[in-house]
């Protein structure tokens, strides 16, 4: 049953990445329309981050997915050869790997950012911090192996 460890940690932070981005994402573009003027209350916060984490959510965990599976494999590697804390390698391959799709998606998308709670700094580091913690939480559920009875 361990071999089932690592699978279920991915697909959690995986998950967790994908929620805490779409949500986060949501605020900023609410925040962003209340800036310009535009009517918006709790409910209409509610409705929009519901919204978009059925309506995003899915495409952009599967981005992540893909993106997660290379950052975790490098920070992997690269714990063979440094002495940092696992949390600490895998924070930073969190919140690098979301950094670099974010570029990535704008690039490919003809200069748009697909993302659009990260159009501004703020947003992209809001983003990436979010990875942070999903690549933290990732170390945390996969660093040490269960004792044995």
């Amino acid at each position: 049953m361990g071999w089932l460890r690592l699978p279920i940690a991915f697909l959690l932070s995986v998950a967790l990445m994908a929620a805490l981005g779409v949500i986060v994402q949501t605020q900023f573009v609410i925040s962003a329309l209340k800036a310009a003027g535009a009517p918006t209350g709790l409910g209409d916060r509610i409705a929009m981050t519901g919204a978009d984490l059925i309506g995003l959510g899915p495409l952009y965990g599967a981005l992540i997915a893909i993106g997660f599976l290379i950052a975790f494999l490098a920070a992997a590697l690269l714990l063979r050869a440094v002495t940092l804390p696992r949390a600490v390698v895998f924070a930073v391959a969190g919140a690098v790997c979301i950094a670099v799709m974010l570029v990535l998606m704008r690039e490919v998308f003809f200069g748009v950012p697909v993302i659009a709670g990260a159009r501004t700094l703020a947003g992209q580091a809001a983003q990436a911090a979010c990875g942070a913690l999903a690549g933290a939480v990732f170390a945390m559920l996969t660093g040490s192996k269960p004792r044995q009875l």
